[in-house]
């Protein structure tokens, strides 16, 4: 493994969280709620500051858009930190354009998103569409990249092959038990963690995962550490609880949320006092009556 993707295994080892993208009520990015965000993440300890397709809500953002939200957080993490920026299903030279614009802005790593509508890429398109973005900058890759599941290790390992180790990390979003091979085959030359919930790492780690994605580290890092914590003492008993008593009950309460998890998560984010709860139409946006029922909630599992 070369030094840089060492550097990048150390920074997602353990808890990590990703930026739930902030909006005032005029569906306007709200940087200065994202500002605190990424404050509040560089002064818990977190070692990478991850923008991501889904929960920065790439897919209401316009290009131009993502790129200042790439330039704003580069700016504001000020090398304190790795950061992850990227784009959203486009095609190679626009995907090309926006890596070269993230390294230009100092960037980490680049998480390039493809297109794949009624599955119109192959395994030999995707191996050279991220090849090609791997040469602008170092890549983080999320898994699977195509439907077929095996066949997006394989793609993965051919671009790792083809670059001289490019990828740096790759993000398990399947969560399954094929997660456990494909794990294994990359986390020598590559940094694993799991998306999702504390119980998407245990399927994962024994393989080679080094961190997770944590929801709630965003708002209440501490719980997030505590997991972690107890399962590098080999206290997987406390780690088994925290998820039965903690993490399952609040991803219950999210799904349960009109508009699910996402409504649910920046509503938490209200309560905590990072953002408002807005989002932009046509998604959902709790009302007060339901914020309330989701605080009682979460307040009952001892999050707030």
């Amino acid at each position: 493994m070369n030094e840089f993707n060492q550097r990048v295994r150390e920074a997602l080892t353990g808890p990590i969280c990703s930026l739930p993208t902030p909006f005032a009520a005029d569906e306007t990015i709200d940087y200065r709620a994202l500002g605190g965000m990424i404050d509040f993440q560089l002064a818990s300890g977190f070692g990478v500051i991850f923008l991501t397709p889904g929960n920065s809500h790439f897919n209401c953002l316009a290009d131009a858009e993502i790129a200042e939200l790439c330039r704003f957080t580069v700016d504001a993490v000020g090398g304190r930190a790795l950061t992850v920026v990227g784009s959203f299903s486009r095609g190679t030279a626009a995907t090309l354009a926006g890596a070269r614009y993230a390294r230009e802005c100092g960037a980490d790593l680049f998480l390039p998103f493809p297109p794949n509508w009624a599955g119109s890429c192959t395994a030999g398109t995707l191996i050279d569409y991220f090849t090609a973005a791997a040469a602008e900058m170092p890549l983080l890759l999320i898994y699977p990249v195509l439907g077929a599941v095996p066949e997006s290790t394989t793609v993965i390992e051919e671009v790792q092959r083809r670059t001289g180790g490019r990828v740096a990390a790759v993000k398990d979003d399947l969560c399954q038990s094929i997660s456990r091979r494909m794990t294994a085959a990359l986390s020598g030359e590559c940094a694993v963690f799991s998306g999702g919930q504390k119980q998407n790492f245990l399927n994962i780690r024994p393989y080679g995962a080094v961190g997770y994605l944590s929801t709630i580290g965003m708002f209440k890092p501490e719980v997030a550490r505590e997991f972690y914590r107890a399962l590098e003492e080999g206290n997987e008993r406390r780690a088994v609880e925290l998820i039965l008593t903690v993490d399952m009950p609040f991803f219950d309460a999210l799904l349960a949320c009109p508009g699910s998890f996402d409504a649910g998560i920046h509503a938490v984010m209200e309560m905590y006092g990072f953002c408002s709860r807005h989002r932009r139409a046509p998604y959902y946006d709790l009302t007060d009556a339901e914020v309330e029922e989701l605080r009682e909630k979460i307040h009952h599992i001892g999050l707030i």
